[in-house]
């Protein structure tokens, strides 16, 4: 019982390494796929005074706490969202690790999953764009993924991935385009991991999210009518939501409604 555990603890922190390295790849991925640019060469460098980090200046999370939040150089701030998404993304990583131990081929795909929504949300957050580049593979890639290990079945991952983008596309249609299509394709990864049923649930939850953090930044003035926000960090939630208490979510839901 005491070597399970050691397993068990030893697993939980590799996870937690893997995951905010691989949140801080996503952070890169997201600033420069929108741009045209290489996702490994140069290496990292201010994006304000172009000079080249450090190896000290890249850990996640505690670079970003160590400078201040601003280039060690030029002073330029270093936006939140880089150690917010190495967090998420480490949580995330973690909670799967626990969750499917026991099989680890789903373990890698939801880890790639995580790192995928994390460069998803990190694109959206630095230019309001979800490349075809990113979002088009990653639909075959996480069908693939969740039906070959179970997952999902292949007809629930289809469908899911359906699902996710016909939501998406209706309304893009139905508001003349104000939700982009974008959104759309990133739910084809999203269906096919949660299947038809969740992916719903996590639509709903997207749209709950993104009103409790839109209507305060409203009502401050910060956010202007009309004005676009990204929405794959509200899917993003909304996925991670289904994936993690789902269940619990829909065994809530029907008792308060005695379906």
């Amino acid at each position: 019982m005491p070597q399970e555990s050691l397993l068990r603890e030893m697993l939980v922190i590799l996870a937690l390494f893997y995951g905010l390295i691989f949140g801080s790849f996503a952070n890169v991925v997201g600033y420069r796929l929108p741009r045209g640019e290489s996702v490994v060469w140069p290496g990292s460098h201010c994006p304000n005074c172009n000079r080249p980090l450090r190896a000290w200046e890249l850990v996640p999370v505690l670079s970003w706490l160590a400078l201040g939040g601003r280039c060690r150089t030029c002073k330029a701030r270093i936006s939140w969202r880089y150690p917010a998404i190495e967090l998420a993304t480490g949580a995330a990583f973690v909670l799967s690790a626990v969750t499917a131990r026991d099989n680890l081929a789903q373990v890698g795909v939801w880890w790639a999953f995580w790192t995928y929504l994390a460069s998803a949300v990190a694109c959206d957050l630095t230019s309001l764009l979800l490349p075809n580049v990113l979002t088009l593979p990653a639909g075959l890639l996480f069908f693939l993924g969740s039906s070959l290990t179970g997952i999902r079945s292949w007809l629930l991952a289809a469908t899911g991935a359906a699902v996710g983008y016909v939501i998406v596309a209706a309304i893009h249609l139905m508001t003349g385009g104000k939700m982009g299509m974008g959104d759309a394709k990133l739910n084809l990864a999203i269906g096919a991991m949660l299947g038809p049923g969740y992916m719903v649930m996590a639509f709903v939850l997207a749209a709950i999210y993104g009103v409790l953090a839109a209507l305060p930044l409203r009502l401050a003035g910060r956010v202007k009518a009309q004005q676009l926000i990204p929405f794959a960090p509200f899917l993003a939630l909304g996925a991670a939501t289904c994936a993690f208490v789902g269940p619990d979510l829909w065994h809530l839901y029907a008792d308060l409604t005695g379906l």
